[in-house]
């Protein structure tokens, strides 16, 4: 029903970011603050942000029917536990579902921020016509993550670790990941590492780069950085682009091969670069897909850009806590 109204929280690295939405997806409001740093203080600035963005709709706070939050970090999804966080120093064991639904009185849920983010794009995003059922997100920022929708349901796994496309190993025995596998595709497709693996490049070769420049005055190279200098033909760029398309595209296959999505949906900071992005991971995927049949495939840019985790929260919570509502109970709902 559309007068039923849902918080979708996203809890950043560096931002909060909070939005009060109706059951059919529609933004109501908005509202970013700073994160900072301890769980007490970040806990804090996101129950006020929410009572802000509550204001900012016009509605009453007891008007709330549910709250979804996305966060990074290891999770305990059933506890609705924050266990660990590399980006947030301290977030040890935090019972970050109960902490919000205490202060804002109403039920909540907790979910990986990539996950949420994956199923705003199902439900209000590149994915919202009828017809989609099946869905991948890819989120491409400071590593990689990445969310599955199947039959209209967000899948979880066993230990609640599925979709970690990142740690698809695309090269074998390749660079040694964080996460102590070698070759991972966030080795060579996060935002972070693009950058990284320009500057190497640099080190490696002779060939002249307007690149080098960038690296001299700032000392550091970004995935904007190749993006830019790639569009204005420069070659050393344009093959790390291009090698980390095809990497993409190699990942979108294996995942094609195992779930038969009808689409998969870019997002974070590099699917900004649009068709540049989608062009080459396209030409990769068509050349190197089997022969058998040709795909019924769509690779596309989020729609809802860095409004995916406030409206899959949103959506989550609307999605997963209408049986508690009705007394029936749900797995993830604290209060």
């Amino acid at each position: 029903m559309d007068d039923e109204i849902y918080i979708g929280l996203d809890l950043g690295g560096t931002n909060i970011k909070v939005g009060v939405l109706n059951s059919s997806g529609k933004l109501l409001s908005k509202v970013s603050v700073p994160t900072q740093r301890g769980p007490e203080v970040v806990i804090a600035n996101m129950i006020s942000a929410a009572r802000k963005a509550v204001d900012h709709a016009g509605v009453d706070l007891n008007a709330i029917a549910a709250v979804g939050i996305a966060s990074p970090g290891s999770l305990d999804i059933d506890a609705g536990m924050v266990l660990h966080c590399a980006n947030l120093p301290g977030w040890d064991n935090v019972p970050l579902r109960n902490r919000i639904a205490e202060a804002l009185g109403a039920p909540a849920i907790l979910e990986n921020d990539a996950r949420a983010a994956a199923y705003g794009e199902f439900f209000a995003g590149a994915g919202r016509r009828s017809h989609v059922r099946n869905l991948i997100m890819i989120t491409l920022g400071t590593g990689v993550g990445g969310g599955i929708i199947i039959d209209g349901r967000l899948v979880h796994g066993q230990k609640n670790m599925a979709g970690e496309l990142g740690h698809s190993i695309v090269v074998p025995d390749g660079l040694l990941c964080g996460c102590g596998q070698k070759g991972c595709l966030e080795m060579y497709a996060s935002a972070s590492r693009v950058g990284q693996r320009a500057v190497q490049a640099l080190q490696d070769s002779q060939k002249p780069s307007t690149l080098r420049g960038v690296l001299k005055t700032s000392g550091e190279l970004t995935a904007r950085d190749v993006e830019e200098h790639a569009r204005h033909g420069d070659e050393l760029a344009w093959d790390i682009w291009n090698q980390t398309c095809r990497y993409l595209a190699l990942a979108c296959i294996t995942a094609v091969h195992w779930l038969d999505p009808e689409m998969i949906v870019f997002g974070g900071g590099m699917a900004a670069a649009g068709d540049f992005l989608l062009q080459p991971v396209r030409h990769h995927f068509t050349a190197n897909y089997w022969k058998l049949e040709p795909p019924e495939l769509t690779i596309r840019i989020s729609e809802l850009g860095n409004d995916a985790g406030i409206t899959g929260a949103a959506a989550l919570a609307c999605a997963l806590l209408r049986p508690y509502a009705d007394n029936k109970g749900i797995r993830n709902a604290g209060k």
